[in-house]
């Protein structure tokens, strides 16, 4: 009688110790399932963002290797331009 007691106590105990490892797992599954998502969501906007620098940094090299092949044809490079102004007709005419 003593030991039938001991066996079902014993059961039982061995099945909530094991039924709680279930239900822990399960949910620090589902914790580690969002966390992976998120990462990935962020990962897939980091390389869109890097696609999207690419295309900018061969846009730019495009425009200075144009600057490039416009000196090696003959080209010059100017700097500043400096413009004068002329004032109309009428103030000239009335000074």
């Amino acid at each position: 009688m003593m030991n039938t007691k001991l066996f079902y106590g014993l059961l039982v105990v061995s099945f909530s110790v094991l039924l709680g490892s279930t239900i822990y797992q399960t949910v620090d599954v589902s914790e580690k399932r969002y966390s992976i998502g998120l990462i990935q969501n962020e990962n897939n906007s980091i390389q869109k963002e890097i696609t999207e620098l690419k295309v900018s940094l061969s846009q730019n090299s495009a425009l200075n290797n144009f600057e490039d092949k416009i000196l090696e044809k003959g080209s010059e490079q100017i700097g500043k331009l400096d413009y004068i102004l002329v004032s109309s007709n009428v103030d000239i005419a009335s000074r």
